[in-house]
């Protein structure tokens, strides 16, 4: 008997032992890089967890902390020599020790504020809309009326005012563009990520069905997202509730993808910018699970003026911002720090901004240019956009 039987069945339970040992997890791993100990590596976690399997060693705290230390980056699944899908792997770990009541109380606080509020900052519905403010439209009348294309905001995007600049700038870019569209108001909830990263993967499926019930009834064909977790949890949580592979109901599109899109059929027109150097933050899980990573470009090659240089750690290869997989809840502290490993590589790139399509992104970094005090602009895709479109006269918008 073991501490972990829940992971047991999974199909998971084998990885400690297919794992070859070859260091290659260990040296992509951000939690590694900074702390420096064995332990703290993918490697390290999994010879640990195979010494609980076969009851060398107890469940215990100190395993616990080194599990959510993790970020689910997937930079080791994309470097794993024997193609272990080892985020997957942590997810399920965690799940077994959720079961076991050991996920850290923060964890437990957030996934607790998912289920009882729809989000993980104890906000609630009456909140969803506060980012609306401000908009010189009324963005009442495109609250859940029927319409082809959903814009999904995400709990961060929706609830966090640091970022109410990425779901102003979609709207703006919709209107401009003149797309039917319609989004959730105060009735989209969580998508469920972070119960997934969390452990708690039997609550999860009740989130989705939630948002999916609501989609369904106003016909709708394709959804927008700004984060792209929603987009990578959504299938994979509705499928494991249904018992079986499921039809994909929906077009799921990033904004970068849809921009994209709406540039190919020349329904956005931009001025032109004042030679501005970027370089683009890969999402890790846009670049490594999604593989969205020329459609972000391709967008930014279409604003005149506004040049991309490539870090050296980009694309498939992109280093995480620190904030994935509820590390900036179980240790703020190795979050930050993470972070702003992310940002020197950013700083000695000759750019004046970076550009990102995942709110938590944009979030980590921005507090990392004030935490070592480099100046550079953090912003998202949706927002160098909707700053460089021309109005319809021909003049800048603001």
């Amino acid at each position: 008997m073991t501490n972990l039987k829940n992971l047991e069945g999974t199909g998971h339970e084998t990885y400690p032992y297919i794992c070859a040992s070859c260091g290659n997890c260990t040296m992509v791993c951000p939690t590694f890089r900074l702390l420096r100990w064995e332990s703290y590596g993918p490697r390290g976690r999994l010879q640990i967890t195979k010494e609980i399997l076969e009851g060398d060693r107890k469940l215990d705290d100190e395993y616990v902390r080194k599990l959510y230390l993790c970020n689910l980056c997937e930079h080791c699944s994309q470097v794993c020599t024997t193609s272990l899908r080892l985020d997957r792997f942590w997810e399920l770990t965690r799940a077994a020790v959720w079961d076991e009541g050991m996920a850290p109380t923060p964890v437990k606080y957030t996934c607790k504020s998912v289920v009882d509020h729809g989000d993980p900052f104890f906000m609630g519905s009456a909140s969803r809309m506060v980012w609306s403010e401000g908009l010189d439209i009324d963005i009442e009348e495109r609250v859940r009326v029927p319409a082809k294309t959903a814009y999904f905001l995400g709990c961060n995007t929706a609830l966090k005012p640091r970022l109410h600049g990425i779901a102003q700038s979609m709207i703006k870019i919709l209107e401009y563009a003149g797309v039917d569209y319609t989004i959730l108001g105060e009735k989209e909830v969580c998508c469920g990520a972070p119960l997934i990263w969390g452990g708690d993967r039997k609550s999860a499926p009740k989130l989705v069905e939630k948002n999916l019930n609501l989609l369904r009834e106003l016909g709708v064909e394709r959804i927008i997202f700004s984060c792209p977790s929603c987009i990578q949890h959504w299938p994979i949580t509705f499928q494991e509730a249904a018992g079986a592979p499921i039809k994909r109901e929906f077009e799921h599109k990033t904004a970068s993808q849809f921009i994209r899109d709406l540039n190919s059929r020349k329904m956005l027109k931009f001025e032109y910018q004042p030679n501005i150097t970027v370089t683009y933050q890969d999402p890790c899980i846009s670049a490594r699970r999604l593989n969205i990573v020329s459609e972000p470009r391709e967008v930014i090659e279409r604003i005149p003026g506004v040049y991309n240089i490539d870090m050296l750690h980009s694309k498939s290869d992109t280093r995480c911002c620190g904030a994935h997989g509820l590390l900036n809840v179980a240790d703020p502290l190795v979050s930050s720090q993470i972070s702003e490993m992310r940002l020197r590589d950013i700083s000695v790139m000759p750019a004046s901004r970076v550009i990102t399509e995942c709110p938590r992104c944009v979030q980590a970094l921005d507090l990392a240019t004030q935490t070592i005090n480099y100046k550079v602009q953090v912003q998202d895709i949706t927002e160098l956009v909707a700053s460089s479109l021309k109005d319809k006269e021909g003049s800048h918008s603001e």
